[in-house]
């Protein structure tokens, strides 16, 4: 059997019959007595699942589930996961398959960081739409699920989450590790979750260090395409966390920028790499949070993300940041101390006369012309229209390494 024969699929109503319709309860036992009758999905995972949650009505649960899987596949038998009967979308036909034989040749332990090694899928990663993505409302229920100390790692597609009694979840949903809150991204963002965690949930419920491994690397990859994709379209940078840029570069903007051929296409490397540097350099305060939340009170994600505009040049690139920062201590930044001295204080005058005091890497009172980034407040000027609608009197210019152009 050749390649193309193992990772076949067929749209479930032409393969199986119709799907199930959730507000059309008479459709649901019989959709279910089809699905419970395919070859290989009697004893899988998935199904023991819909029974567990509801043992009378099985059939409701799995119409749950399929209600947001329109464009569900029938895969191969060698394709066939038991943490789900069906592939989501064309685009993941063949992953169950890659990952079963990743996980085989896989013999060591979870390595401390994630790599391009760990990537079942190969690239691109940034893919035009095809209209099978998942509609925003069930990336934000994925994400909240994920919350509090009880929160579980949840596709998607798993519409029947919500239906499952909190004394059973264990036993079927993935718990979120203790560490999550460290490599979280803000609330609103449109990162999926990782396959893995769909056609390999069994595999990390049971903690096994190839399904772990795929997870951190494929994290990866979603979160830094989110990030890519929400300057482009809204101008706006994801404020992530230190740790989950840092598992971002671990894996590389080489590797998440690759083309189909597997070549780098430096302009989206280099958009990436730099929006990495500036977030470094934006603070990462509860009081910089609650800033951010004051400008819009009633936006749940407002906290999550800066306006930004990126502008390249020859001498180097430099970031627009349409909110004010002189509260916070930013490298090489003279606005920062020239905004403190113009309040009157007590101690004014003692660190004008300590100002040269100030210590730069190599030494003196003034940045070094190699230091890689200098932050200065300039006033307000025009702004373009993607910035129209912001309110702040000020912003702050960041300037990038060249290291970091695009283009």
């Amino acid at each position: 059997m050749d390649d193309t024969e193992e990772t076949a699929a067929t749209p479930y109503a032409e393969a199986i019959g119709p799907l199930p319709v959730l507000r059309d309860t008479t459709t649901h036992a019989p959709a279910w007595e089809r699905e419970t009758s395919r070859m290989g999905v009697a004893d899988s995972a998935a199904h023991a699942l819909f029974r567990g949650v509801d043992p009378i009505s099985p059939g409701t649960i799995f119409a749950k589930q399929m209600d947001r899987l329109p464009h569900a596949l029938v895969p191969s038998l060698a394709d066939l996961s038991s943490s789900i009967t069906v592939v989501r979308r064309r685009r993941e036909v063949g992953y169950f398959r890659r990952f079963s034989s990743f996980s085989e040749a896989f013999h060591d332990p979870v390595p401390a960081t994630p790599s391009a090694l760990e990537l079942v899928l190969p690239p691109p990663y940034l893919l035009p739409p095809d209209g099978e993505e998942p509609p925003a409302p069930y990336l934000t229920k994925a994400r909240d699920a994920r919350q509090g100390l009880t929160g579980y790692l949840v596709g998607w597609h798993q519409g029947e989450y919500s239906s499952c009694p909190l004394a059973l979840r264990g036993q079927y949903y993935v718990k979120a590790p203790q560490w999550w809150s460290d490599y979280e991204v803000p609330y609103g963002v449109m990162a999926e979750p990782p396959l893995v965690l769909t056609y390999a949930r069994e595999e990390l419920r049971r903690g096994d260090p190839a399904a772990w491994s795929v997870f951190r690397a494929e994290w990866a990859v979603s979160t830094a395409v989110a990030l890519l994709q929400a300057y482009d379209e809204r101008r706006v940078v994801l404020l992530y966390p230190p740790r989950l840029r840092d598992w971002i570069r671990s894996v590389g903007a080489t590797n998440i920028a690759a083309d189909a051929r597997g070549e780098p296409d430096d302009e989206v490397e280099g958009k990436l790499l730099a929006l990495l540097r500036l977030l470094d350099e934006l603070p990462h305060t509860p009081a910089f949070v609650e800033r951010l939340t004051n400008r819009a009170p009633s936006r749940r994600d407002r906290a999550g993300w800066v306006s930004v505009i990126l502008e390249v040049g020859r001498e180097g690139s430099r970031a627009l940041v349409d909110e004010d920062l002189a509260p916070y201590e930013l490298p090489y930044s003279t606005a920062v101390t020239e905004a403190r001295l113009a309040v009157p204080n007590p101690w004014g005058a003692a660190v004008a006369r300590r100002r040269h005091l100030v210590r730069f890497p190599g030494g003196g009172d003034v940045p070094p012309i190699s230091a890689e980034f200098l932050v200065v407040l300039s006033p307000r000027t025009r702004w373009s229209t993607a910035m129209s609608q912001t309110t702040a009197s000020t912003f702050y210019t960041i300037f990038l390494p060249v290291a970091s152009l695009w283009g």
